[in-house]
């Protein structure tokens, strides 16, 4: 498995779990009958879509494009984690 396999396998298993992270904070918030727009959730659930198009992207870049593909992808999965921390310890 080369560098650029193991990256995508990487970002489909932190994909994955933003997945089911966000989906268990929606849920919570529902539960509670609260509105956050500053947690930002809906905004993070755009970004793990659009991360799940740059994995996508990932896969049909060359050799010397994947990089480019890569940077953006590490800022999409950042940005995320930003938020969801921000959930998670709200929520606590």
């Amino acid at each position: 498995m080369d560098k650029k396999e193991k990256y995508r396998v990487e970002m489909d298993s932190r994909l994955i779990k933003f997945d089911q992270t966000l989906h268990e904070i929606k849920t919570e918030m529902e539960r509670r009958k609260e509105n956050r727009p500053e947690l930002r959730i809906d905004d993070a659930i755009r970004k793990q879509e659009d991360a799940k198009a740059k994995v996508n992207e990932l896969e049909r870049s060359g050799e010397f494009t994947w990089n480019k593909v890569k940077l953006e992808l590490d800022d999409l999965v950042h940005e995320i984690d930003e938020v969801v921390k921000a959930a998670l310890a709200y929520l606590k």
